[in-house]
């Protein structure tokens, strides 16, 4: 699996957040860190692996972003 080293936010991704500018700057950067140390995927959990309950709303939900664009 290649690691993906750059991390790209769908807008509006955040909108529902109640965070001030200074706290999304840190969460982003936060996101942006695991990524880019690998530390995201070494703790991620492969999507085989969880409920088949989960794997079908993860599916939707990239089904639902994939007909947005």
């Amino acid at each position: 699996m290649t690691k993906r080293k750059t991390v790209e936010f769908d807008e509006g991704w955040a909108d529902e957040l109640d965070l001030t500018q200074e706290e999304l700057d840190a969460l982003i950067f936060g996101i942006t860190q695991l990524v880019t140390t690998g530390e995201i995927f070494e703790d991620a959990t492969p999507i085989d692996e969880l409920p088949e309950e989960e794997q079908q709303e993860i599916l939707e939900q990239i089904a639902r972003k994939n007909r947005r664009h």
